[in-house]
């Protein structure tokens, strides 16, 4: 196959990512320009006025919110650094592309946070940022992070972050809206494979991203979890929260159920799909994906409640051939236990 730029640029003007080589530099540069070199101000270059960000809490709209939360992080975590691991990013016509930016974040909890106060300990944990960029501007984004991860290392206790959580957002004092107040989230679900929440998708990798939807359908949904193999290496290697990692197919299987076990009737709804080969990391999709279901079965995050949870979560695919060889799923925990914790508190 051809390059990044050659299989992915053939109808993208060059406009929408400029001054950058690639999209993918887009995203990787100027995230550095942000929150290594610390230019917050730069945001305005590439965010629009009244972007709108969905998080695993809510929603936030306009430029103000985005400068605000990027400020007080920047001052909680000041040497907060990262690898990007990678950038998967489709076309969206001739002058937009969606982004899926899985990033290692590292940093010291030096300052003030949603948390509380200073702890001086280190923490690591992974995220994807899910993001739409039209005209050269990121107007839509999708952020997921493994909190739980954060918290460990912090030595916090997340239930009782879960528990504050329930009754506001982390940054904007908010109630937690759940995922009812995102449009692009709730009510009928299209077909991904033509247009997800991003918009509609280029006709490329059409096979290999309907069968990436068919595991979902099969393997979570129909739990037939002795259909892993079909679309799984057999050394396949799963990265998950609490940097968790499995590797062959019945670790994978397990990994699967666990989450699955708490939410017995649990299904996903697979809302975006990305695809991008290059000839340095090889094809990857990217998925954003919806997990409805109720906490009614195993009692992973406390006493069961039948409580309603959402769970917006992502996924990285990296293909061989047909089969898929490593997957890096990120979801946030503390959500799910604030929302757990908060349907007791309705309930009362």
């Amino acid at each position: 196959m051809s390059s990044d730029i050659k299989m992915q640029d053939v109808e993208l003007d060059p406009a929408c990512y400029a001054p950058y080589a690639s999209p993918r530099r887009f995203i990787t540069d100027w995230t550095d320009k942000l929150w290594i070199t610390r230019g917050i101000g730069r945001l305005g270059d590439h965010y629009a006025k009244d972007i709108k960000v969905h998080t695993c809490y809510g929603e936030t709209y306009g430029f103000d919110d985005v400068i605000s939360n990027s400020l007080q992080k920047m001052v909680a975590f000041p040497n907060r650094g990262g690898g990007h691991d990678d950038v998967i990013w489709e076309a969206r016509g001739t002058s937009s592309f969606v982004s899926s930016h899985r990033v290692f974040n590292n940093a010291t909890h030096l300052g003030h946070w949603t948390y509380g106060p200073p702890t001086g300990k280190d923490w690591v944990n992974r995220g994807i940022a899910h993001c739409l960029i039209v005209d050269g501007k990121v107007t839509e984004e999708w952020v997921i992070r493994d909190e739980y991860a954060v918290l460990e290392h912090l030595g916090l206790d997340p239930f009782e972050i879960a528990r504050q959580l329930a009754v506001r957002s982390p940054v904007l004092g908010a109630e937690i809206g759940s995922l009812e107040n995102a449009p692009a989230l709730s009510g009928a679900v299209s077909d991904p494979l033509a247009v997800g929440i991003s918009g509609t998708r280029p006709q490329r990798f059409e096979r290999e991203c309907a069968r990436v939807c068919q595991m979902f359908e099969e393997v979570w949904n129909a739990r037939l979890f002795d259909s892993v193999g079909d679309y799984f290496d057999e050394t396949i290697v799963c990265q998950t929260v609490r940097l968790r990692r499995v590797m062959n197919l019945a670790p994978y299987q397990l990994e699967v159920m666990k989450l699955l076990a708490a939410f017995p009737d649990g299904k996903i709804e697979v809302r975006d799909i990305v695809a991008n080969y290059s000839e340095d990391l090889g094809l990857r999709i990217g998925v954003i994906w919806l997990l409805r279901g109720t906490y009614s079965g195993s009692p992973i995050y406390g006493a069961v409640n039948q409580a309603p949870v959402k769970i917006l979560g992502a996924s990285h695919f990296e293909l061989r051939g047909d089969k898929i060889i490593r997957e890096w799923r990120i979801y946030d925990e503390i959500a799910v236990i604030a929302q757990i914790l908060k349907a007791n508190t309705t309930a009362a």
